[in-house]
């Protein structure tokens, strides 16, 4: 049986005008609104888009998907017959197959939502004293009926492996051999991290035992800034624009041997441990876009929960989310405030 861990989300202390951290608690269905008006039933995963370097990506995510998806309660139709299908109408390269209409897509296969990935990392990382291997994924579930995001996440997983050193520098040589052989069950028991972490706080589906009965869940988050003077103040974490993303250093793991996933809200720990780029491309049925990891969207545009309220923030005609100063401070331009019906302030 597979065992891994979810490292819970940290309370971090912004530097925000000496305010300590403060919390949101809302309703599942005010967070994931559209999924409980869309209620999809069946869910088609298509090939991930692969950034990354490592050709077999593909290959581990789609072998490792559906179990966690059905087990939230939804229909996903069998992989293998997908590809096969595709195969058959000479559709291989995920980029194509992500071209093909919507419409098209449901007529074929009758599909209520269709499921996009981006592979962000996939990478491997040796040293002396162990090695690593991090996986990022990127999910947007779309509405076959109005062709509309009505879901999305990201997930971030690694695994540690600690080198023997027990017998001196020809058992490190050995068990660096060792783990370099292993990286393909790594990379398969880390894709599976990586897609239950992302499903994590899916709303479960007609086939779930709570299915519409975890609208009324309450989700405890913590809130990532202020409303101040009619803008959004945030920590620095939040200000990383488009660096170059750089190997994440091993310095910095955990020592504990196992895979991990990485709440994608804890931005301090994210930036301590090499993230420097924040934004993903996305191609959707409006064109391409970049998306920030750490933000919510709904229709396009980036939101983040603070006071109990749904805070739109202005964005640049290519995604990015512009910023700025004051006396030390960052904070964003405000889009629109949404008021959540019922919300319990912290």
């Amino acid at each position: 049986m597979r065992k891994f861990v979810v490292f819970a989300s940290v309370i971090m202390t912004f530097v925000l005008t000496g305010c300590g951290p403060k919390i949101s608690i809302i309703k599942n269905a005010q967070l994931h609104s559209q999924m409980y008006t869309s209620k999809p039933l069946s869910i088609l995963v298509l090939p991930a888009k692969n950034t990354t370097t490592a050709a077999e990506a593909t290959d581990y995510f789609r072998s490792t998907i559906t179990q966690p998806l059905a087990e939230k309660g939804y229909y996903v139709f069998p992989v293998h017959l997908v590809d096969a299908f595709l195969k058959s109408e000479n559709m291989i390269d995920p980029e194509i197959i992500r071209q093909i209409p919507i419409s098209k897509l449901k007529e074929v296969f009758g599909a209520d939502a269709i499921l996009y990935v981006d592979i962000n990392a996939w990478d491997t990382g040796y040293n002396l004293i162990g090695s690593h291997v991090d996986v990022g994924l990127t999910f947007s579930l779309v509405d076959t009926r109005s062709e509309e995001e009505i879901w999305q996440k990201n997930a971030y997983a690694y695994s540690y492996q600690g080198l023997d050193g027990n017998n001196g520098i020809i058992g490190l040589i050995v068990s660096a051999m060792v783990t370099a052989i292993n990286t393909g069950t790594d990379y398969g028991e880390l894709a599976y991290v990586a897609n239950r972490a992302g499903f994590a706080f899916l709303p479960e589906g007609p086939y779930g035992t709570d299915y519409m009965k975890d609208a009324n869940i309450s989700i405890t988050l913590h809130d990532p800034g202020k409303l101040k003077d009619g803008r959004l103040y945030v920590s620095k974490y939040f200000i990383k624009g488009l660096e170059k993303e750089e190997p994440v250093p091993l310095t910095v793991r955990s020592r504990q041997k196992g895979y991990f996933a990485l709440v994608p809200s804890n931005y301090e720990f994210f930036n301590h441990n090499g993230y420097s780029n924040y934004y993903i491309t996305q191609k959707t049925k409006n064109g391409t876009f970049l998306r920030n990891r750490f933000f919510e969207y709904t229709g396009g545009f980036p939101y983040l929960i603070c006071d109990n309220k749904k805070v739109y923030v202005e964005i640049e005609a290519d995604g990015i989310i512009p910023y700025s100063e004051k006396n030390g401070e960052y904070y964003f331009n405000i889009r629109e405030i949404v008021e959540l019906e019922d919300a319990v302030e912290g």
